[in-house]
């Protein structure tokens, strides 16, 4: 049971409607990446968003999310913006049926692969534009979740390549941290952040800990707390140690108050 126990009592009867989407998606990817395994990885993706960004709303909270992933996505080069949508990738691998994700060498190739190779009709598009919200969410999903896991592997996580069903750096839990505060820290700067943290041994999971105040020990939290301080320093030369203090606060602030979406 599991996660999926967890998901099933607290989401709505929404998140099974997108899921049962997301599988039909999938089915049509095929390959070692596609079916069940895919649908599934995905599923718990879309899951732990739910969890992370309680509300009834499952639709709501999939798209602030999938709005960071392409916010990362086009800082590491991967996508156009307001281009390249998620959903119309998702479309474009449903669509391909000459190509399977292992066919490439890192999905950011495969990406670049269904971005330039494979067409969107008119047809197509209008298609996309009369789907109900749990089926626009599904494909916004599925293709966040091959968006999210390209820039795992541009940024150094997610090393067991594309076979993997798990987000290893990127999870969904950090793209909820994120989306709550994406006012104080952009997901281009998040770009940045990554690579002091790395620099200095840490990932995400030292990230997220600091965030929540569940470090595990002073030296690590004091070791994150400098990489990130040393990041706000290049994003904004000049920047005061009593500001650093602020945005430090004001995230851990935004991530640990309550938040939910909306109706």
């Amino acid at each position: 049971m599991g996660i999926f126990s967890s998901i099933g009592s607290v989401l709505s009867g929404a998140f099974h409607s997108v899921c049962s989407c997301v599988s039909s998606i999938c089915r049509g990817i095929g390959g070692a990446l596609g079916g069940t395994f895919l649908g599934g990885a995905i599923s718990s993706f879309i899951g732990k968003i739910g969890l992370a960004l309680p509300g009834p709303n499952i639709a709501a909270a999939i798209l602030l999310v999938v709005g960071v992933v392409c916010k990362i996505a086009e800082s590491l080069g991967m996508k156009e913006k307001e281009r390249d949508e998620p959903e119309e990738l998702a479309f474009k691998a449903e669509k391909d049926k000459e190509s399977k994700p292992e066919d490439f060498d890192s999905t950011e190739e495969y990406i670049k692969h269904l971005q330039q190779d494979i067409k969107i009709s008119n047809e197509d598009k209008e298609k996309l534009d009369k789907m109900s919200p749990d089926e626009k969410s599904a494909y916004r999903a599925t293709g966040a979740y091959l968006y999210a896991k390209a820039c795992n592997e541009k940024l150094g996580f997610d090393t067991d390549g594309l076979k993997s069903p798990e987000l290893v750096g990127i999870t969904a839990e950090i793209l909820s941290d994120l989306a709550k505060i994406k006012d104080i820290l952009s997901p281009s700067d998040f770009v940045v952040y990554n690579k002091y943290l790395q620099a200095n041994g840490m990932g995400m999971k030292e990230f997220s800990d600091y965030l929540h105040g569940c470090s595990v020990n002073l030296e690590t939290f004091k070791n994150v707390k400098d990489a990130l301080s040393n990041a706000m320093r290049e994003i904004t030369p000049g920047i005061s140690d009593s500001d650093i203090g602020k945005n430090l606060y004001q995230m851990n602030e935004k991530v640990n108050e309550t938040f939910s979406i909306g109706e």
